[in-house]
């Protein structure tokens, strides 16, 4: 039986995650798949570690223009390992000897970083207003620097020494639920805050290497 092990990684550039799949790679363990909306990487143990992995930025309308797609890049000499037709991000792996590159020079990795801009803006601007209209009447910033109100455990903070450790550790995880229920909205905007940053910064540098 195949062994399989699973990470829990969030990556905000494109670099450091190809980076951290490569050097999983040369320990023994192959990306085969990706869950939890993009957080949890699956692996497989494997023998031949002489190999890389590259990913493109691709979204398709049609299944069979993403099978065109694929048989495209297989007859270019790479391996589809991860990606739906309709995941954008397309992972790909192929022998080191074999000494391809996905993108052979900058213009091409400024295209790819176009699409990439217009693939998740594109998704944000979609599930953006369902979180805010889901979320915004609960946001309390407040709890930021007032978080003992969610506790809500009558006399909580009147308990001494062992009842209140007690009473506080039972209590946390709830209270915690809570306190990021107010804070959903805040978080959604700083997780599009760093994408868009870091995409900002990747093209500048491209444009720099271009210019």
């Amino acid at each position: 039986m195949n062994r399989t092990i699973t990470k829990f990684r969030l990556f905000f550039s494109l670099e450091k995650e190809e980076v951290w799949l490569n050097r999983k790679l040369a320990q023994g363990f192959q990306l085969f798949d990706i869950t939890g909306s993009g957080i949890f990487y699956h692996f497989k143990k494997v023998k031949d570690t002489d190999k890389v992995i590259q990913f493109d930025y691709r979204k398709f309308t049609s299944k069979e223009d993403f099978t065109d797609y694929l048989q495209f890049m297989t007859d270019a000499g790479w391996e589809h390992i991860y990606g739906r037709y309709d995941s954008g991000t397309q992972y790909f792996i192929s022998d080191r000897s074999q000494n391809l590159q996905l993108f052979s020079d900058i213009s091409s990795l400024i295209e790819r970083e176009k699409r990439i801009r217009k693939g998740v803006f594109g998704s944000l601007s979609f599930l953006v207003p369902i979180y805010v209209a889901l979320f915004m009447s609960s946001t309390d910033l407040s709890v930021l620097w007032h978080p003992q109100k969610e506790f809500l455990t009558p006399g909580l903070w009147q308990k001494t020494g062992s009842e209140f450790w007690r009473a506080f550790f039972f209590e946390l995880p709830f209270a915690l639920m809570r306190i990021l229920n107010h804070l959903v909205v805040p978080i959604i905007f700083l997780f599009i805050l760093a994408v868009f940053l870091n995409s900002y910064w990747r093209m500048q540098r491209y444009k720099k290497l271009v210019y």
